[in-house]
């Protein structure tokens, strides 16, 4: 039977999103433990695992205790954006470089196989101008560099160059960088798999997620699934529901727990199987939610999706 390695991401108890403040990594991992989790995602940001707020010799007590309570780490998730400047003498990629390699060395220090890493990340899923731009997603305002596509031409090179020269750096590390698609310039798989194929570095993986594939048809998953083949580092799990309005219009899309959403796991799995996908199913909750009553969910809530979420995916093992 397939074993689903399945992950919990720290980012899920980081607070953000849930009233009660954020819990400490040693909580985080005695829940994965508790909830049946064979590792968790570092959550490399404050008020988690920043990597300047933890020493070596706490990095090794973590290790330790995770070690004691049968957790692996998966992945280290930092949500780099190598898009342009806004300014000539604000260089963002120069800081996001320095950045990433303290991430790729706690990684190293926790025996952490995988860096996630994002090409671009602005938080939401489309630019408030993507409506006004011609065949791609308008970066800037309406102009001439708009109406030639210029402007997501020229965030394209500059996201490929970021992420080579991220590469680079990340060689001196015994980690690989999943990249995860995610829009304002990665929109869709084929966007993922070109700037992989173009980055050109043998460390730059796939971060393969469902809840970002174009389609849920059984036939595209398998067409993408196998053509990520040994390149499919990374994968995280979550649901997505549409919400509908008056006469079937679609006005927001909402994060659920795995099982619940739109998502077709079987084949997915089936084809992470087939291709000898051997890594992580991280259940990631990176989206606000209301619980019944229209009340910010708490602790409690985030633990019963994150049993739920684990219960599903572990559901479909004997199917795959």
């Amino acid at each position: 039977m397939y074993k689903i390695k399945q992950s919990m991401d720290a980012v899920n108890y980081g607070g953000y999103f849930h009233e009660g403040g954020p819990l400490t990594m040693e909580q985080i991992i005695d829940k994965a433990a508790e909830f049946g989790y064979d590792a968790v995602d570092i959550w490399p940001h404050k008020p988690l695992m920043y990597p300047g707020d933890w020493s070596k010799e706490r990095r090794k007590e973590l290790l330790a205790y995770a070690k004691k309570k049968g957790i692996k780490f998966a992945a280290v998730d930092a949500c780099t954006n190598f898009m342009r400047s806004k300014h000539a003498l604000v260089p963002d990629v120069e800081k996001e470089l320095p950045y990433l390699k303290e991430c790729c060395e706690l990684a190293e220090d926790l025996e952490c196989p995988t860096v996630r890493i994002m090409p671009a990340f602005i938080g939401y899923f489309w630019s408030e101008y993507s409506t006004l731009g011609y065949c791609q997603t308008a970066l800037t305002a309406r102009s001439m560099e708009v109406s030639k596509q210029e402007d997501y031409y020229q965030e394209w090179t500059h996201v490929r160059e970021g992420i080579r020269e991220a590469a680079k750096m990340a060689k001196q590390y015994d980690v690989v960088l999943a990249l995860q698609g995610h829009p304002p310039v990665v929109n869709c798989v084929q966007d993922l798999f070109d700037m992989v194929e173009e980055v050109g570095m043998d460390n730059v993986k796939i971060g393969l997620d469902l809840p970002l594939f174009d389609h849920q048809t059984e036939e595209f998953i398998y067409e993408t699934v196998r053509r990520a083949g040994k390149d499919m580092a990374h994968s995280h799990t979550l649901g997505v529901a549409i919400k509908y309005g008056p006469s079937d219009s679609i006005y927001a899309t909402e994060e659920v727990v795995p099982g619940d959403g739109i998502e077709n796991w079987v084949p997915f799995f089936k084809a992470c199987k087939e291709i000898g996908y051997e890594g992580y199913f991280a259940y990631e909750q990176c989206a606000p939610f209301f619980v019944k009553g229209h009340r910010k969910p708490d602790v409690a809530d985030i633990d019963e999706r994150q049993k739920r979420g684990f219960a599903f995916i572990k559901s479909l093992e004997e199917k795959i």
